[in-house]
């Protein structure tokens, strides 16, 4: 784990949910559905954080891995390449409140509800 991941992560991509939903992207309308299907984690542990529009026709889709417990960041290119891939361990972002969701850290979509409450201020 490390704290220079999530920095990257917040300094580049901004804070976690900061992000939109849905992208007007190359011609059509992307969201976070379906760029969660083209790149086959339906059905998987990957819970939707946000996409975020960059410069050169390039996107990024974060979610966060309950698989690996970790947040993702893809950068896509207009076809839906990827071109980059940055992950930092949940626990950058809840500290010790990490160590102590016991069985809760196997449940993915609990996992990033308590993220998402922590990234509000709400805990």
């Amino acid at each position: 784990m490390s704290l220079e991941d999530k920095e990257l992560i917040e300094t580049r991509f901004g804070p976690l949910w900061s992000g939109k939903t849905e992208i007007a992207f190359c011609g059509s309308v992307r969201t976070l559905r379906d760029v969660k299907r083209s790149l086959d984690l339906e059905g998987s542990d990957a819970v939707e954080i946000d996409l975020q529009e960059l410069p050169g026709e390039r996107y990024a889709f974060r979610f966060y891995d309950g698989d690996d417990r970790r947040v993702v960041v893809l950068v896509l290119d207009a076809e839906g390449e990827i071109l980059e891939e940055h992950r930092a361990h949940i626990a950058e972002w809840l500290g010790d409140m990490y160590h102590e969701t016991g069985l809760m850290a196997f449940d993915h979509d609990a996992m990033a509800a308590l993220l998402r409450k922590k990234i509000a201020g709400e805990l």
